[in-house]
């Protein structure tokens, strides 16, 4: 009976973390320990207690997000947080979205377990910009200082000594210094009904109604309003009987009103808003398999095809986005509307 600790600090990295430890070999025993939380995740955090069908037999807050000032005296009490978890689970596996956060690689230093590299997006496959001073050097240094000398420098997120092999949503396109070691693929069972439990929790009383949902279009921030943002509203229009659009959680809400749907957004005026606080990962349980779902690129949008690969996807761009970003999108099989 192996022992797993799931390292997670957003709800996409809860999700995945959940969809793993689901698939995990019967008698094995998951915990999952929150880190770098905010105030702004309280209302998940609320919600995963209530989760009766977890797949996890503990949760527990590990650390908060360090502030700039006391930050290694809070990084420190977080330690003590972690160790203890450590010498009451004794791991076998711990998991993480990013290996150079200062939780995970601690708990490696200080257990023997095998690390494991669970995707977080857009590192896993176009890479982490770093400067060879800045980062391999200055950062590496004042970290070891800071920390101690167990701290180690990845040469690309999923790629350190700590790491033994990683879980991905799309393996055959990861970057070739994590397909040096195993990538196995995310467990496709967002569709479970435990998920499908979670997100009604998340929504509370809202009287949403996602099962029959034909189309569902998410909308930029404001200040980027995209090209084709009629095209996109035609789009919708078309996508059946039942369709509904989701602002950026950021959006004003005066630029969020029915009116403002029409004249400013273009939408048609039979769609309905899903609101603009949830997150798309409490979406995505609850959505059919016909529901299409378009946008500007975006996190939620990459969000929708990495934990529901069987959605149909598209993405609106300009002809000078980065060639990368394009490609991938087209790899991850996110069908691409390119406008001048």
């Amino acid at each position: 009976m192996a022992k797993h600790l799931f390292l997670a600090s957003t709800p996409f990295n809860v999700l995945t973390a959940a969809m793993v430890a689901f698939e995990l070999p019967q008698g094995d025993m998951a915990e999952l320990g929150l880190i770098d939380q905010t105030t702004t995740t309280a209302a998940f955090r609320d919600a995963l207690l209530q989760w009766q069908n977890s797949p996890f037999t503990r949760i527990s807050v590990l650390s908060e997000k360090a502030s700039d000032k006391g930050k290694r005296q809070q990084r420190l009490a977080a330690f003590q947080q972690i160790q203890q978890r450590l010498s009451e689970l004794q791991p076998d596996w711990i998991y993480t979205g990013n290996d150079r956060r200062i939780e995970f690689q601690f708990a490696m230093a200080h257990s023997t377990a095998r690390g494991v590299y669970l995707d977080d997006g857009t590192y896993s496959y176009l890479g982490r910009k770093t400067h060879w001073l800045k980062d391999q050097v200055l950062d590496n240094m004042a970290k070891k200082l800071a920390y101690g000398w167990w701290w180690k420098q990845p040469p690309a997120i999923g790629a350190s000594a700590w790491i033994d092999h990683s879980i991905l949503a799309f393996p055959d396109s990861a970057l070739p210094i994590l397909q040096n070691k195993a990538c196995k693929p995310l467990p496709n069972n967002l569709q479970r009904v435990e998920f499908a439990q979670l997100a009604q929790i998340c929504l509370g009383d809202q009287p949403l109604s996602l099962n029959t949902l034909d189309g569902l279009l998410l909308l930029p921030h404001s200040s980027v309003m995209s090209d084709q943002q009629q095209a996109l509203g035609q789009w919708l229009d078309n996508c059946g009987s039942d369709i509904a659009y989701k602002h950026h959680p950021r959006t004003s809400s005066e630029l969020q009103s029915t009116e403002m749907a029409t004249s400013h957004w273009q939408l048609p005026a039979r769609a309905w808003a899903v609101p603009a606080a949830i997150p798309m990962e409490m979406l995505l349980p609850l959505l059919p398999q016909h529901c299409k779902i378009s946008g500007d690129v975006s996190t939620a949008l990459l969000t929708a095809k990495w934990l529901r690969p069987e959605l149909d996807v598209s993405a609106a761009v300009r002809a000078d986005t980065d060639a990368s970003w394009q490609q991938l999108l087209t790899t991850l099989g996110i069908r691409l509307t390119i406008s001048n």
